[in-house]
């Protein structure tokens, strides 16, 4: 009975993880564990990562293992810091408007009367637009859109359009657009009408009275300085010449092309490019010549009998 007593008085109590517990006293200890002397012998080596924190904490007081049990040891958190005490201040605060308020009575404040005022402005611009398109007195639009806004401009855009007088724009037989006439003295007018369009086509041209059949005495002229000879002008004043079957009225009328040097008569412009244009001679069996625009002094428009 007395040596049991002095066995259990050394030995010690270490609680494992798994819930076990070794009661002996550290015999021996490495990297890899600790070994007990228990009671008839020695334990096997139990690694330090099975034993408690408590555990750990009573073997770290054997200076020997301390080195090896310390790494396992948790370290305690850092205390937290004392939070700051939150201050409410009173923010100043917008004061709000007395009495009952709704969507109405905000055109009444400054912005709202902004807002109103351009939107106004709007109203009596759109009246002057469709009063312009539609053909309408400007006064009697604007003055009703300014009595009823929304409702005047919609009132006359959904009516119909009236007719308005048209503007003088000879246009050829053709339905081409409309080419500028030539000098006085110089070329045969034609004659053009005024016909009433309807304004809501948005445009106020005309349509223009056909063009005078060609005589043998009508001829056009067009020199340089009174007009510009390039590709656009070639293409819209002479159509007429770039057909391979020329049209009735084009079929007896040649092109006469005049350079400081020389003189062309053509019958037909087979090609044309941004620089010059190839006329087919009316003699000499269709040969084509090339003529550069800047070398062009006048271009005359003549039947084939006709002399200038």
């Amino acid at each position: 009975m007395f040596v049991f007593g002095a066995i259990t008085a050394w030995a010690k109590d270490f609680k494992l993880l798994d819930g076990s517990t070794i009661s002996g006293e550290p015999a021996d200890g490495n990297d890899y564990g600790v070994v007990f002397r228990i009671l008839g012998g020695f334990s096997k080596r139990i690694p330090y990562s099975k034993f408690t924190q408590e555990a750990l904490a009573e073997l770290a007081q054997n200076q020997k293992l301390a080195p090896m049990v310390e790494p396992f040891i948790d370290l305690p958190a850092p205390p937290r810091p004392k939070p700051k005490t939150i201050v409410v201040r009173e923010v100043p605060r917008v004061t709000r408007p007395v009495g009952r308020t709704s969507l109405f009575s905000s055109f009444f404040t400054p912005i709202g009367l902004a807002i109103f005022g351009v939107l106004y402005l709007a109203n009596l611009l759109a009246g002057y637009e469709i009063a312009l398109y539609k053909g309408r007195p400007v006064s009697v639009v604007c003055g009703l859109s300014a009595l009823l806004p929304v409702f005047g401009p919609l009132l006359f855009m959904v009516s119909p359009a009236t007719a308005v007088e048209g503007a003088e724009m000879p246009l050829p037989e053709t339905g081409q657009e409309a080419l500028p006439s030539a000098p006085a003295g110089k070329a045969a007018g034609t004659t053009s009408k005024r016909v009433a369009v309807p304004a809501a086509s948005g445009l106020r041209v005309a349509t223009a009275g056909k063009q005078q059949k060609a005589g043998p005495t009508e001829t056009k002229v067009y020199s340089r300085g009174e007009y510009t000879f390039n590709r656009r002008f070639i293409e819209t004043q002479f159509p007429g010449f770039f057909r391979v079957v020329p049209s009735e009225a084009e079929k007896d009328l040649v092109l006469v092309i005049r350079t400081p040097k020389n003189e062309y008569i053509g019958k037909r412009i087979s090609r044309i490019s941004s620089n010059e244009l190839f006329l087919q001679l009316y003699e000499g069996g269709g040969k084509e010549v090339s003529i550069g625009f800047g070398e062009i002094s006048q271009i005359v428009v003549r039947h084939k009998d006709a002399k200038d």
